[in-house]
């Protein structure tokens, strides 16, 4: 073999190799944070390192650094992998964030979400302009509008910015007036200040989703939560949460 010939076939190697280097890191799918398991009205997702938004459909996966606004009178209901249900209200903007390691990290800029915890190993922040929130086996309710507004229905959740911390139990309430406020003063909360929007999220076809969070499972936690049909009744479902990466 002549020098020219072996200069083309060691090119060719050099070039096969890095084209199957490229291929392992370049083109390998990105990690699965969530599923969609509702959605009505206009609701919209911009993927990270993308300029425009596109619809968020029934069963889409999500990912860290995805973005997901609702218009009005829409709604949006997810799954993460780590195993908090987030709905989110109409008017509202939010993405998951790529970081935190130890927590779920979601960051609400503006609107309303309301996130429950479907195992006890579950934990997620949800970060807004005012404050962080810490859930922690909880359900809650957090909106951000002109102020910070966090209730807890069960469970225990953290207020904290660079002013100071509430610490909030079930039955409890807190406003933050933005980022150069401290949270008040955890308060009880009464019966009309409760919270009933999220209960209209009516999830169909719901087993479906958990066929499609199942192919991908493989911790063997278990996510058990209640689901109102549309003709009213309340439906009991179980499926596995994907291993966190």
């Amino acid at each position: 073999m002549n020098n020219a010939i072996k200069t083309t076939v060691v090119a060719g190697m050099i070039a096969a190799a890095g084209l199957a280097g490229w291929g392992q890191t370049a083109f390998c799918a990105p990690k699965v944070s969530g599923i969609t398991v509702y959605t009505m009205g206009d609701v919209q997702v911009k993927r990270s390192g993308e300029r425009g938004y596109a619809e968020l459909k029934l069963n889409d996966m999500l990912y860290a650094g995805d973005a997901i606004k609702t218009g009005p009178s829409s709604r949006v209901g997810i799954v993460t992998k780590g195993g908090a249900e987030v709905r989110l209200n109409e008017n509202s903007n939010f993405e998951i964030s790529a970081q935190g390691k130890l927590r779920e990290m979601l960051n609400l800029s503006v609107g309303q979400l309301w996130t429950r915890m479907l195992h006890k190993m579950s934990k997620i922040n949800v970060r807004t302009p005012s404050a962080v929130c810490a859930v922690r086996g909880t359900e809650a309710d957090i909106e951000q509008r002109s102020l910070l507004t966090v209730k807890v229905y069960e469970g225990h959740v953290d207020v904290q910015n660079s002013l100071g911390k509430q610490s909030l139990t079930a039955g409890q309430m807190t406003t933050v007036a933005g980022a150069n406020a401290a949270p008040e003063a955890p308060k009880a909360m009464s019966g009309g200040e409760a919270g009933k929007w999220q209960e209209e999220i009516k999830v169909s076809d719901y087993d479906k989703f958990l066929n499609l969070l199942k192919e991908s499972a493989s911790s063997g936690k278990t996510l058990k939560t209640s689901v109102k049909m549309p003709d009213g009744t309340v439906k009991q479902i179980e499926g596995g949460l994907k291993k966190k990466q």
